[in-house]
Formats: C-alpha cells, structure tokens, sequence
C-alpha cells in the first residue's frame, strides 16, 4: 500500500504538470489563431495562407479540453476531491462509515476499470481507421502518408507530410498502439485516465477497510489527520491562516 501510495503521489505531480503544459499551449494556440484571424481582415497575405495552415487549431483545442477534463478530473480522484454524496458517511459511526468508504470505493473502482476497457475497445476502433486524406496508393498499395516516401510525395500534388503527427506516430507504434489520424491519438487519455482513477478508487477503498480492521483508535487517528488534510487545503484556498495558528487578537486562551 505504501509503494502504491508513493506511485500515486509521484504521478500525481506529472498529471499537475501536464496540466498545466497543455493549458498553456491552449491558451497560447487559441491567441495566436485569434490574432492571424484579425489580421485576415486586411486583406494580408501572409496571414491569410497562414490561417489556412492552422486548419487544425479548432481540433486542437477541443482535444485539449477534453484531456484537461480527464487530468483534472483523475487530480481530483487523487485528492478525494471528487464529487461524492457523503450525507450517509457524515451521519455516520466510524465503523459504519469506513465500511461504506471501503465499499465504494472498491465497487466504484471495478465500475470505472470496466469502463476503462469500454473506451479503450472504441478508442482502439478510431485508432485504426483511416481516412482517405491520411491515405495514398503505393507501389504495394494503400499506404499511410506518413510511411510514403519524399518521391512518392512529390508524385501528387498539394500533398503534405504531417511531421509532427508522423514522430508522435512512430512512438505510439514502437508501443504497439496504431493511431491512423491526430484525432485518434488525442482520445488515448480517455482509457488511460479511467484505468488510473479506477486503481485509485480501490486503493482508497483497500485503505479504508485496512484502517477499520485496525480498530477504533486507527479510525479516530484516520479521521483527524484527515481533517487536519481538508482544513490545510481550505487555508490554502482562503489565504487564511490554518486552525493550529494562534496569532493575534484572541490568540491566547
């Protein structure tokens, strides 16, 4: 339990910076689209050629806020900061209430790994279909533009490599995982996310029931820290000084 927590919060921190990696670069690709298409009404060139470049920056941006829904929503599973309806766990005796944490987090866990591997079977279906603007005929055949060669590209007319989307290609391949469109690749996060905070779900789960077996002191012990953890996150929010801090009027007692 110990190696999986250490796992989780180390991962946790490169779902934070990926987060914030791909908000950014949103930000940034929705500017610059939105200046290039101001540009356009001037009637320059340049900017116009270039805004028919970035065809792909609409895809873009709602593949990335569907990636920024998925790390945050996993972040929030990490910090049990996910919706819940707790009335029953609030009204609760502990015994009671760690075993309802240790149920649902078990049962919600298994739910969410199975819709895991749901998404991942229509994903892997998106991920090999492709369509026929990513397709040309070859010596052999049907081929992917991105393992044609320089020559058979210059063969056709207005026909481009995408560099960008053959490198991350050959990386997803290397893996063993086929990705025919940009599109497609960008929906891997969707099984990926569900299977982590499915694993997540029933540690938690796995740890609520270890801590009732323990006995009341642990439970007790348990409920304090974590307290201790909301009340932490609250000051951290509010700029106010946590509840341990005595300074100023009325400090003493």
């Amino acid at each position: 339990m110990e190696l999986w927590r250490r796992f989780d919060n180390a991962w946790a921190k490169w779902e934070g910076r990926l987060t914030v990696m791909v908000l950014l670069s949103m930000v940034f690709v929705a500017s610059f689209s939105a200046g290039v298409r101001n540009l356009t009404r001037f009637d320059i060139k340049w900017a116009n050629e270039l805004l028919m470049d970035m065809e792909w920056a609409d895809s873009f941006l709602r593949k990335g806020t569907m990636w920024l829904a998925f790390l945050g929503a996993s972040l929030a599973t990490h910090y049990r900061k996910h919706i819940s309806i707790d009335l029953l766990t609030r009204l609760a005796p502990l015994k009671a209430k760690y075993t309802m944490h240790a149920l649902a987090g078990i049962i919600g866990g298994a739910i969410t790994i199975a819709l895991a591997f749901s998404f991942a079977s229509a994903v892997k279906l998106n991920l090999t279909e492709r369509p026929i603007e990513y397709e040309i005929l070859g010596d052999n055949g049907s081929m992917h533009i991105c393992d044609a060669t320089d020559e058979q590209l210059k063969a056709l007319e207005d026909t481009q490599r995408p560099t960008s989307f053959c490198m991350a290609r050959k990386v997803l391949n290397a893996l063993s995982v086929p990705a025919e469109t940009p599109g497609a690749a960008f929906q891997i996060i969707v099984p990926i996310m569900f299977l982590l905070m499915g694993l997540r779900f029933i540690f938690q789960g796995l740890e609520a029931g270890g801590i009732m077996l323990k006995g009341v002191a642990a439970m007790e012990e348990a409920e304090a820290e974590d307290r201790a953890r909301l009340a932490a996150v609250h000051a951290a929010v509010s700029k106010a000084p946590a509840p341990h801090d005595h300074g100023g009027v009325g400090g003493a007692s």
